[in-house]
């Protein structure tokens, strides 16, 4: 079996997932109602709207003009008040994964533990429950300066293939363009912050990315929940950045502006910056908590499926069937 284009499924199931047996691992997890919110189309989840599904919310008085064919009649019988039965409406959730593709995470790592194909890797396998949970996704990815590549909207398990194609694709693709020089850029902010591709109506979003921006990310943040978003940051780090193995002179160079550094690494050194990063790792996940976002810090240098499964353990936004 193929799909559109020179590929096959199962070549952009072996590009995208690269790991035994990794789907059948994710069909026995599903997506956390967490919770509760207005989606857009009549689904499965259910939303903070009352609405006409079969699961039971509440009872409120009968009022005039109800429809009497929603009292409950044995309520009646034993109060002699009539009361109206209420379920929850049960709406679909759009999801809105965007995965960062700068080059301090396109540039990291090679191959497995890149840091942009790891994110990729776990935006798929996020997008890959959305999808059979038949919720509505988009997945984009951005770099320096705007949102560089994006699916189309995409609903039910059928689009599974869809996504499998577009973004084994954009792997192709990156590792075509692996060659192409460097840009430098002087404003080291997150190019959608200003309110550019945002969410137009409530839903979820997860953003997969290192956060090594210098200005930008609070007010990322804050328009998201604003535009209504349960919000999930996924932090993703190389194994080299929470624990680099250097000694002697070095030369550093910034892979976003090109400025450089001389440093002669020590022990003492090296203390210092790994005593930086976990200072950086928790002013973000403090941020995240102080607005009740959820934070999940990830290591691209660890296997996918065991990396996944730590997050699976960590919160509420998945779990096993």
């Amino acid at each position: 079996m193929t799909t559109s284009g020179s590929t096959s499924l199962l070549e952009d199931l072996q590009q995208l997932f690269p790991y035994d047996d990794w789907l059948a691992t994710l069909d026995a997890m599903a997506m956390h109602d967490g919770k509760r919110m207005k989606g857009l189309l009549a689904g499965k989840r259910r939303s903070s709207s009352l609405g006409s599904s079969l699961e039971f919310a509440d009872y409120r008085p009968y009022i005039e003009g109800d429809d009497i064919r929603r009292i409950d009649w044995n309520l009646y019988g034993r109060t002699s008040k009539a009361y109206i039965r209420q379920y929850w409406d049960e709406q679909e959730r759009s999801f809105h994964l965007y995965v960062d593709g700068t080059q301090s995470m396109s540039r990291i790592g090679f191959d497995l533990d890149n840091k942009w194909r790891f994110a990729l890797r776990v935006a798929a396998s996020v997008g890959y429950l959305v999808l059979q949970g038949e919720d509505r996704l988009t997945i984009q990815q951005f770099n320096e300066t705007t949102v560089r590549r994006q699916t189309p909207m995409l609903h039910g398990k059928h689009a599974v293939f869809t996504m499998m194609k577009q973004l084994a694709g954009w792997m192709r693709e990156a590792q075509e363009a692996s060659t192409a020089p460097s840009v430098e850029v002087s404003d080291l902010s997150i190019p959608f912050a200003k309110g550019l591709h945002m969410p137009r109506r409530a839903g979820v979003t997860w953003i997969f990315s290192d956060a090594l921006y210098e200005r930008g990310v609070e007010t990322l943040l804050s328009s998201l929940q604003a535009r209504q978003q349960q919000v999930v940051f996924v932090h993703i780090l190389h194994g080299e950045e929470l624990d680099p193995k250097l000694e002697g002179e070095w030369r550093l160079v910034d892979i976003e502006t090109s400025l450089t550094k001389e440093v002669a690494m020590s022990p003492a050194i090296l203390n210092d910056y790994k005593k930086g990063v976990y200072a950086f790792r928790e002013r973000l996940r403090q941020l995240c908590e102080q607005r009740g976002i959820a934070y999940y810090a990830m290591n691209s240098s660890e296997q996918l499926p065991a990396s996944f499964l730590k997050l699976l353990a960590a919160g509420e936004h998945i779990q096993f069937r």
